[in-house]
Order: structure tokens, then C-alpha cells, then sequence
């Protein structure tokens, strides 16, 4: 890079520059885990959603067999809200005491206003009741969950650009000001 004053300069914007693509890379094909008992439809959504070009989908009957696997650091959770015994919204403030990135959708054949709105405030980013249009309802939702990652994602690699841009300009100046200084003291 030849705008890098030294050589530790350029190996930050280096750094920066990797984390954003890998960030990036992230957001463009998430890790998503399918959380669902019945095993047609857990193949269903895990089928629509791999047809849909999100290569890795992992799918699990129980939230039991989910979280023995969170490990693997998902971006996405896709589950239902009724198990017997550890419940989707148990799944959901186990996960979130760790790891608070990741988002959850719920999708549950309860079709209750209630129960939906009670489990968004608790920290789910989308609950869709199952039917006919809940796979589509599904793509449409990570999708946007995607959009919203990129966003942030480049508010921060410009928050960070601008800063290593600044210190790159600084250095800049005190350099040329401490060559200026010094010139002068040994010009004299």
C-alpha cells in the first residue's frame, strides 16, 4: 500500500480491511440452524432455504440438540416457540446470555398475538406462524436480517476507515513536523 506512512500503519488497514470482508463474507451466506420437531417440515424449511442458496444450514429436532451444537457460533436461529421441556424461548435466553448476535425467528404453528409479541420483546427478530407462505415468509425475513448486518457492517468499516485514515493523516503532520523542527535546529 503506498499511502501507508510505515509499515504498522499498513498492517492495520490491512487488518481492518480483512475483518470487513470477512464480516461480509458472513452476512452473505450466515450459518443457520433449523430448529423443528417434525421432521417433514424440518426438511421442508431446511430444503426452501438451501434452494435459496444459503449453503450452510444445519437442521435439529430439539433445542436439547441445537445447543449441545452452539458451539458452532450460528448467526441465525430458526425455531419453533412449543417443546416439551426446553422451550424455543429458553433456547432463545440461554443462547442470547453468550452470544447476544445472534438473531432468532420463531416459527410456530401458534397463532397467537400475545405469545408473538411477548416473544419479539424478548429479543426475537421475527415470529412467523407456519402455513402455506411461511417458507417464502422465512427467506423474506433472513434476508432482511442479512440487509440489516450489512448495514451495520459498513456504518462500522466507515466509522473505522475514518479513523485510520485520520491517525494515517496525523502521523503525516507530526512527521513533517518533527522533520521541519529538526531541519531548522541543524540548519542554524
Amino acid at each position: 500500500m503506498k499511502s501507508c506512512v510505515n509499515k504498522s500503519d499498513c498492517n492495520l488497514i490491512k487488518g481492518l480491511t480483512i475483518n470487513l470482508l470477512t464480516t461480509m463474507q458472513n452476512n452473505r451466506n450466515p450459518l443457520i440452524f433449523i430448529v423443528e420437531d417434525n421432521p417433514v417440515y424440518n426438511t421442508l424449511i431446511t430444503e426452501v432455504l438451501k434452494s435459496k442458496k444459503y449453503r450452510q444450514v444445519h437442521s435439529f429436532h430439539s433445542t436439547e440438540e441445537c445447543f449441545k451444537k452452539i458451539d458452532l457460533n450460528p448467526d441465525i436461529i430458526v425455531l419453533n416457540y412449543a417443546y416439551s421441556g426446553f422451550t424455543g424461548l429458553d433456547l432463545m435466553r440461554k443462547v442470547h446470555e453468550s452470544r447476544p448476535h445472534v438473531d432468532f425467528i420463531f416459527l410456530s404453528g401458534q397463532n397467537d398475538v400475545a405469545t408473538a409479541v411477548k416473544i419479539i420483546k424478548l429479543g426475537a427478530a421475527d415470529y412467523i406462524v407456519k402455513s402455506d407462505k411461511a417458507p417464502q415468509v422465512l427467506v423474506n425475513s433472513i434476508e432482511e436480517l442479512i440487509s440489516k448486518e450489512k448495514r451495520i457492517s459498513l456504518k462500522k468499516g466507515l466509522k473505522y476507515g475514518t479513523i485510520v485514515v485520520l491517525l494515517a493523516i496525523l502521523v503525516v503532520i507530526l512527521t513533517s513536523l518533527a522533520l521541519a523542527f529538526f531541519t531548522n535546529i541543524f540548519a542554524s
